[in-house]
C-alpha cells in the first residue's frame, strides 16, 4: 500500500478525532466514531495514535482546512454579481435600522433588516456579522453560527465575526471549538490583539479544560498562551481593566442583590462601568459576562444590565451620587454594531 494512501488514512483519522473533540458529533454517535478509527486504522495499517502529524504531508493543513479552501476557491472563481449604487445606499439603510432595532431589543424586527440587506447586497461582511449578533441575542445560536462563518468567509481579516463565532459556539456549549474561534480572532488581529478577544479566548479555555479534565493545550489545540499578557496590571481583571465576573459568581446562578451589595469586587465594576460606559463594548466578546448581563438584564443584555435600577442604585451609593446619569450616554444598543 502506498504511502500517501495511508497518510490520507491518517488525515482522515485526524478529521474523525478532532470532530469529537469540537463536539461535531453527538455523544451517542462517539462510539460509532471510536469504532471506525479503528477500522480504519486497522485496513490501512497505521498507527491512530500518530495521526497528529499526517496535516505535515498536506502543507500544514488539516482534511477541514483542504476542503475548505477548495470551496472558498470555487466560490471566489464565480463571476460577483454587481451591486449598484441605489443597491448598496438601500442596504446601508436597511442596515441601520437593523441597528436601531438591536438598540431597541427587538431582535426579530433586527434580522429581518439585516436580511433585507443581504438580499441587496450578499457580499457585505458586516450585514452577515451583524445578524449573527441578533441571532446570538435572540437565542437563535446555530443560526449565530451560520452567519459568522459566512462572515469570516466573506473576509478572513474581519475580526469582528470570530468573536461573534466564539461567542455563539460559547452559548452553546462548545467551548472548545469557542477557544478556536477566539484563537484565530487573535491572530487575525495581529502582533497586538485585543483585550475582549484574549478575554474571550482565556474564558472559553477554562471552560474547556474544565470540560476536558486536562490541559486542552496537551490534546494538540496548537492554542496561545495568552494568560499572562491578558492579565498584566490587573490579575484576575476582564477587558477593559475590570473584574472577572465569572470567578466572583463562580460560574453558578445570579448571587442575591445583598450579596452584591457586600462585594467589593461587583461594586467597583459598577463604579467603573457607571463612570465610563466605554468600557461596554471590551466587555461584549466575553461570553460569561454577555451571558450574566442577560440573566441580570434580560434580553437586553448589557445596556439592560446598565438600565437596572438595582444595579444604578448601588454604583450611586458607592459613588455618592457621581453615577446618577453617567450610563446614559453609552446605552445606545447598537454600539456594537457598524
Amino acid at each position: 500500500m502506498s504511502d500517501n494512501r495511508k497518510k490520507l488514512a491518517l488525515a482522515i483519522i485526524d478529521f474523525l478525532k478532532a470532530s469529537i473533540a469540537d463536539k461535531v458529533i453527538s455523544e451517542e454517535n462517539v462510539e460509532s466514531i471510536d469504532v471506525a478509527v479503528e477500522c480504519i486504522a486497522d485496513a490501512f495499517e497505521v498507527d491512530k495514535d500518530q495521526s497528529g502529524g499526517a496535516s505535515a504531508a498536506f502543507g500544514g493543513k488539516s482534511l477541514l482546512e483542504i476542503a475548505d479552501a477548495a470551496v472558498s476557491t470555487e466560490s471566489t472563481s464565480e463571476t460577483k454579481q454587481e451591486i449598484s449604487a441605489q443597491d448598496k445606499a438601500k442596504a446601508e439603510s436597511l442596515k441601520a435600522e437593523g441597528n436601531k432595532a438591536i438598540g431597541a431589543r427587538d431582535f426579530d424586527t433586527a434580522v429581518a433588516k439585516y436580511t433585507e440587506a443581504i438580499a441587496l447586497d450578499p457580499y457585505n461582511v458586516v450585514y452577515y456579522s451583524n445578524r449573527a449578533a441578533a441571532y446570538t441575542s435572540a437565542n437563535q445560536l446555530e443560526r449565530a453560527v451560520e452567519d459568522a462563518e459566512k462572515a469570516i468567509e466573506l473576509d478572513p481579516t474581519f475580526t469582528k465575526a470570530y468573536s461573534r463565532l466564539g461567542l455563539a459556539q460559547y452559548n452553546l456549549g462548545n467551548s472548545v471549538a469557542a477557544m478556536k474561534a477566539y484563537e484565530k480572532g487573535m491572530n487575525a488581529e495581529g502582533a497586538s490583539p485585543t483585550d475582549a478577544m484574549k478575554s474571550g479566548y482565556e474564558t472559553a479555555k477554562k471552560r474547556a479544560e474544565a470540560e476536558l479534565g486536562s490541559s486542552v493545550d496537551s490534546e494538540g489545540a496548537n492554542t496561545r498562551d495568552v494568560g499572562e499578557s491578558a492579565s498584566t496590571g490587573n490579575t484576575g481583571a476582564g477587558a477593559g481593566g475590570l473584574p472577572d465576573f465569572s470567578s466572583m459568581f463562580g460560574g453558578g446562578g445570579m448571587p442575591s442583590l445583598a450579596d452584591m451589595m457586600n462585594n467589593p469586587q461587583v461594586m467597583q465594576a459598577a463604579q467603573n462601568l457607571m463612570s465610563n460606559p466605554g468600557a461596554l463594548q471590551g466587555l461584549m466578546n466575553n461570553p460569561d459576562i454577555a451571558r450574566m448581563a442577560q440573566n441580570m438584564g434580560g434580553e437586553g443584555g448589557l445596556e439592560g444590565l446598565m438600565n437596572n435600577p438595582m444595579l444604578r442604585n448601588m454604583a450611586q451609593q458607592f459613588m455618592g451620587g457621581a453615577g446618577a446619569g453617567a450610563g446614559a450616554s453609552g446605552n445606545s444598543g447598537s454600539d456594537s454594531q457598524q
